[in-house]
């Protein structure tokens, strides 16, 4: 048997969908994917074309019925809902001849999973894109081998053009963005599958440590040497974005490129190699973005709260609500830029410890009454030491170490213990520890001991974790403008 498994392609938004749901239609870029299938499938022997009844998969399966000149057949068995074991009864009933089915994305995994509890094994990873395919082959009735074709690109780039992001369609309802956040840190790329309505799917990350962040402040500047790693490292971010398809590159430089000596030709230079302008972010900017990804993350549940985002460079702090930030800061006390500059031993000196505090509660005295007055019930904090420090604080409590670190409540008490344990620490013995990287581990005592004095100075109670932060923002500040122009 030879079965090809279709998830229907692009449909319009549901939750502006008014008229019955079987009706729902696909959008323009569906259009577009139903099309590609005649070419992914080019070469592939189809007898029979089974869809499910709701428009979106006929209408997904529509130019292969005319090009082949199939018939289409409709089967309640591939509605959206049903049972799995239905769909399984339909495969035993296909016999030898090859078919393509069209059904839906909570049928299809649970499809495969029967499968494989009946000896079929996944040659790829189990996923289900819109307008992706599944091949199913055996030589019996229940398939043995299931590989997964990646729902086709909407252009097929030619040689001359594989590196170039397709235009964005201003009308489409589902788009894929990849943002570039250059930081004092890593380099890091975020492709998300994206909608008006701020909803973001993760489709591709990857980072590229680089540590900009340690030369901020020096006459010198960033060097030529770690400048050139930097452009071959968006070069190769770039490339990622492309071969994940997305329709919209958008890089942004932070802390590094804001305040080194020649961080503002880096940037040049960057944008050059992305073939994109990079937007250097004020610390403002920086603290507002971050603030609307924890509204849209974690919710402020009515209440005013204090966000904080923890980067290489700097430190962005905003007060705000779920309708407007109240006042924001930026303050120069990203983990890289105070590692590089203060930390010299390991494991740290008491002195280190006590020019890290200090330097943190020099930077915070001229806000700490601002922050008071505005009254925030709770803090809010993001960024690549944060996440590290919460999986360290999961592995602590005993707690599985892919549990979500989302919304994780961390008190200051416990904060401090782990504070005190990095800073008596090595760095070997660090690398010990359950859920510490090598890329990080270095950096991680600092950064416990700029949250811990935060927390301590503000007499707040703790931080509840976001797993999202700047790079969500930039992406939720592009939908609304879309929306806007849309709109206006």
């Amino acid at each position: 048997m030879k079965v090809f498994l279709t998830r229907h392609a692009r449909a319009k938004k549901r939750s502006r969908w008014e008229g019955p749901d079987r009706m729902r239609s696909l959008t323009k870029a569906g259009r577009r994917q139903a099309q590609a299938l005649l070419t992914l499938l080019e070469e592939a022997r189809l007898d029979r074309l089974v869809s499910s009844p709701y428009l979106r998969c006929r209408e997904t399966v529509a130019p292969l019925a005319n090009a082949r000149g199939l018939p289409l057949e409709v089967d309640e068995r591939l509605a959206e809902g049903e049972d799995p074991t239905k769909v399984l009864e339909l495969l035993r009933a296909l016999g030898p001849a090859p078919a393509l089915l069209c059904s839906h994305g909570d049928v299809i995994p649970l499809l495969l999973c029967e499968l494989e509890e009946l000896g079929m094994r996944l040659a790829d990873e189990l996923r289900c894109e819109k307008g992706s395919v599944w091949v199913l082959e055996g030589s019996g009735a229940t398939p043995s081998v299931a590989r997964y074709l990646p729902a086709p690109a909407r252009e097929r780039p030619t040689p001359a053009r594989e590196t170039r992001l397709p235009p964005l369609d201003a009308d489409e309802e589902e788009v894929r963005i990849a943002v570039l956040d250059l930081g004092s840190t890593s380099f890091h790329l975020l492709v998300v599958e994206t909608t008006p309505e701020g909803e973001l799917q993760t489709v591709e990350r990857q980072r590229i440590m680089l540590r900009l962040g340690s030369v901020i402040g020096t006459e010198e500047g960033i060097p030529q040497a770690v400048m050139e790693r930097a452009v071959e490292a968006a070069r190769q971010l770039r490339r990622s974005a492309v071969k994940a398809r997305a329709e919209r590159l958008l890089p942004v430089g932070t802390a590094a490129l804001r305040d080194a000596e020649n961080g503002r030709t880096l940037a040049r230079q960057l944008g050059e190699a992305l073939d994109a302008p990079v937007r250097v972010l004020s610390g403002e900017e920086e603290a507002r973005l971050m603030f609307a990804a924890f509204r849209q993350r974690v919710g402020l549940r009515g209440r005013r709260a204090l966000g904080v985002d923890l980067g290489g460079g700097s430190v962005e702090l905003a007060v705000g609500d779920e309708s407007d930030v109240a006042w924001e800061t930026t303050l120069p006390l990203g983990v890289v830029r105070l590692h590089g500059e203060i930390v010299k031993t390991d494991p740290m000196a008491w002195e280190e410890v006590r020019a890290v505090r200090d330097r943190v509660r020099e930077a915070l005295s001229p806000h700490r009454d601002a922050i008071a007055r505005l009254g925030p019930a709770r803090c809010i904090v993001s960024g690549g030491t944060v996440g590290a420090l919460a999986r360290r604080i999961l592995a602590r409590r005993e707690l599985p170490a892919d549990a979500p670190v989302n919304q994780l409540f961390v008190p200051a008490d416990e904060l401090r213990q782990l504070a005190a344990e990095l800073v008596r620490s090595r760095h070997e013995d660090r690398l010990r520890m359950p859920s510490i990287s090598v890329r990080r581990a270095d950096l991680l005592p600092t950064g416990a001991l700029v949250l811990s004095t935060l927390a301590d100075d503000l007499g707040m109670e703790g931080y509840t974790v976001s797993d999202w932060g700047l790079r969500e923002g930039v992406i939720l500040e592009h939908l609304g403008h879309a929306i806007a122009r849309r709109d206006g």
